[in-house]
């Protein structure tokens, strides 16, 4: 995962497109606010985010699907799940898969936190 990096057109356009990954959002710079995902275009979807009010981002290149959703789970469990960040729900595994969140054992569907 990179260091916190302003999250500004400029600075998003050092993502590459159309490479998989997760990324963090924030609005201090210390505190992840949002996490998220892309199993096709990672800058495409972070770009979706730049007028939301968050300041700061993350990102980390994934080489699989399977690997970004089990990434962005960690993630989402470590700064809290729905009940700290501004994601409402816990993530969910692209469309066709039933993989488990490995963080509970669970679907992510009745996923918890």
């Amino acid at each position: 995962m990179t260091h916190w990096i302003e999250f500004t057109k400029q600075r998003l356009s050092e993502v590459p497109p159309a490479i998989l990954g997760v990324f963090q959002l924030s609005r201090d710079g210390e505190t992840v606010h949002c996490v998220g995902r892309s199993d096709e275009d990672l800058h495409a979807e972070l770009s979706k985010f730049l007028d939301s009010g968050y300041r700061f981002f993350q990102w980390q290149k994934l080489p699989w699907a399977k690997e970004a959703y089990e990434m962005q789970c960690r993630l989402f469990h470590h700064a809290g799940g729905a009940g700290k960040l501004d994601n409402s729900e816990h993530p969910f595994p692209p469309e066709g898969h039933a993989w488990a969140c490995r963080m509970s054992y669970k679907p992510a569907a009745v996923c918890d936190l």
